[in-house]
């Protein structure tokens, strides 16, 4: 079964990359002018859309309402320390946050693991389809962030942080509300009073203000869930339960990479399945984690783009680093990261040219 993980991986992990042509229906460009500038090469895909939220905020009808608002915010704070430039600061602060996110991840990998599973699990992260989201402006940065700040200090039983870290996780993704899950567990599991419990409301209340927010910009409390209908597959909860129609798009896989129809993508979704009993036997904390945030983003929006939503449920790459541990399999560690640099160098670049596409 080894073997096997890791054979997935390897499979799944050979190539990253767009098909351009497939996401053009929604979508904003930064400038927002019809001409290309330099900005442009930093700006494509939802980064843009972040741009022009940090910028003009919500506003009723725009597809931009379908993002979530702590980053937008963020990179508008960042704007101001970068001389008015909102893609130089919102760079500048990704790359910060991924920095602090990556060096907590190994910290939380180390403390439970050792520091060579630490290790290991950090090169296989920055190896992997999708690494690419931590160096530019989106939420997979600052969200990883959240993520280990909070179990970090939930794992010492403290829990001023958990709260406001649970708060904003809502504010981040969406899925970031699922965040009760593995606290609830962790207080089940470690027979904590009922009061303790209470706390589980930082994050509803997270999510309310994204609620009330939605609502004081656009007068519509739910204007997030209408902008997410002009977007491939209209991705929703209901979705979860269409089995036929996740079926129908997932034995659909068109291309090798293509954003809607890749068998990259159905392939990463695979491993996170494969890989869900062991690390409920790793860590049933981190199981817990792992669970609403891997299988959500893949069955709301039948896989789209799921090489990004992988990169931040992180004991998949702890558990493949358990798997290479073995002096046998240190060769295959290094080849795998030597041929995902280069494809991954490749992918940054049809990136960064997605507005000089066609």
């Amino acid at each position: 079964m080894s073997k096997a993980l890791i054979g997935v991986a390897i499979l799944v992990g050979i190539y990253c990359g767009f098909d351009f042509d497939q996401f053009r229906s929604v979508y904003a460009r930064w400038p927002q002018t019809n001409i290309p500038a330099i900005a442009s090469k930093f700006s494509s895909w939802d980064t843009a859309h972040y741009l022009i939220l940090s910028q003009d905020g919500y506003q009723a009808g725009s597809p931009s309402c379908a993002f979530y608002p702590l980053w937008p915010a963020a990179i508008r704070v960042a704007s101001y320390l970068s001389f008015g430039s909102p893609v130089i600061g919102a760079l500048l602060l990704s790359n910060a946050l991924s920095f602090a996110a990556l060096w907590m991840f190994y910290r939380l990998v180390s403390r439970a693991c050792g520091t060579q599973v630490g290790g290991r699990s950090l090169v296989l992260l920055l190896a992997f389809p999708g690494a690419m989201f931590f160096s530019f402006p989106y939420t997979e940065s600052l969200y990883l962030l959240l993520v280990m700040c909070f179990l970090w200090e939930l794992e010492k039983g403290k829990y001023f942080w958990p709260c406001s870290l649970g708060f904003l996780m809502p504010l981040t993704k969406a899925v970031g509300i699922f965040i009760v899950v593995p606290w609830a567990w962790h207080l089940w599991s470690n027979r904590k009073p009922l009061k303790y419990w209470l706390l589980l409301a930082a994050p509803v209340l997270g999510y309310a203000s994204y609620f009330a927010l939605m609502w004081a910009n656009t007068g519509n409390p739910f204007e997030g869930f209408e902008a997410q209908k002009s977007y491939p597959y209209a991705p929703s909860i209901k979705n979860m339960f269409n089995v036929a129609a996740f079926a129908h798009a997932f034995m659909g896989a068109g291309s090798l990479d293509g954003m809607m129809d890749a068998v990259l993508d159905r392939g990463l979704f695979l491993l996170l399945l494969v890989s869900l009993p062991f690390i409920y036997r790793l860590n049933k904390t981190w199981f817990f984690y792992t669970l609403p945030v891997g299988l959500i983003p893949a069955l709301t929006s039948y896989c789209m783009s799921y090489r990004r939503y992988l990169m931040v449920c992180f004991p998949v790459f702890v558990l493949l680093s358990l798997r290479l541990q073995g002096t046998n399999s240190r060769w295959l560690l290094w080849y795998y990261v030597l041929i995902l640099s280069g494809l991954q160098f490749w992918a940054v670049t049809r990136f960064m040219n997605f507005y000089w596409a066609g």
